[in-house]
């Protein structure tokens, strides 16, 4: 993927900011037994202090935490508080969605040009070339409406998605609710070993959801006439998979409400996927 200077010097001041947001929003919340550790814990007497929390939980994952409470008092059990508070931040990041959806479908449809300008200057290292490539790749951009900042503005939502997966961990109560017979503050792994089967389920929903929230936007991909596989996306099969492997592998070593979490997550991926394919790619195009 060809990237100008301006948009690289953009990303790189980004990934700067959003290393900082991930070093200090990763803290650790569970000790060597799966057991919230006390001071990580947020209840409703936990005070909103910059002093106590640091600044990204204060800004981020304490009000998310104290939603989450909020609707649990409604709905009476956290685990709808989980699935609540899940459902309104992707409300609130809807319209950054929309248009990196838009635009990372476009990357996707102009693939098999963008491999063959590629390959015209594939060695051809000298300045006059590499403008040209640069040129050509532009006019591509322009021709079909393509930006590249609308193609990264989805990790603009990264702190927020990770400070929803830190307050689902925090929530104090969650550690001694249960949901449908479930246990929501043990693993899953923790509870098949004693042979409590039940769980399985839940983990192979975390698996299924999660593998069609990636592959979705494939799948609608697929409803353009202009549609061709490029390398690109055949490499990127193997890396679904592998993400998909890595959360089955959090949801079953992580405490169960984290599996609600990824499924709920990965459910509003694909209905908003196919949202954004059926009113706002195709009626467009339709218009």
């Amino acid at each position: 993927m060809y990237l100008d200077q301006r948009t690289k010097k953009f990303l790189k001041a980004f990934a700067l900011v959003a290393v900082v947001f991930v070093l200090v929003g990763c803290t650790s919340n569970l000790d060597q037994n799966g057991q919230l550790i006390a001071s990580r814990a947020i209840n409703e007497s936990t005070p909103w202090s910059l002093k106590n929390l640091g600044f990204f939980d204060f800004i981020l994952t304490y009000p998310i935490a104290r939603g989450i409470l909020f609707i649990s008092n409604m709905l009476g059990n956290v685990a709808w508080g989980v699935v609540g508070m899940t459902i309104f931040i992707n409300i609130l990041i809807l319209p950054i969605m929309i248009k990196s959806t838009e635009s990372t479908q476009k990357m996707q449809l102009i693939q098999p040009e963008m491999e063959r300008i590629q390959r015209k200057y594939a060695g051809r290292r000298d300045q006059a070339s590499q403008m040209r490539q640069s040129a050509e790749i532009q006019a591509l951009y322009k021709k079909h409406n393509i930006s590249m900042l609308s193609s990264f503005s989805t990790f603009l939502t990264l702190p927020i998605m990770l400070a929803v997966w830190q307050a689902v961990q925090r929530v104090e109560i969650l550690y001694t609710s249960t949901l449908f017979g479930l246990k929501l503050g043990i693993t899953p792994i923790s509870a098949i070993t004693e042979g409590e089967w039940a769980y399985i389920v839940i983990v192979a929903l975390v698996g299924l959801t999660q593998y069609f929230a990636i592959e979705i936007n494939n799948i609608m991909l697929k409803r353009n006439p202009r549609y061709k596989v490029s390398k690109q996306q055949q490499s990127m099969k193997t890396m679904n998979i592998v993400m998909t492997v890595m959360i089955v592998w959090f949801a079953v070593s992580m405490p169960t409400a984290m599996s609600l979490y990824w499924i709920t997550t990965s459910l509003i991926t694909i209905a908003r996927t196919v949202y954004i394919q059926l009113y706002h790619i195709e009626k467009k195009k339709d218009k």
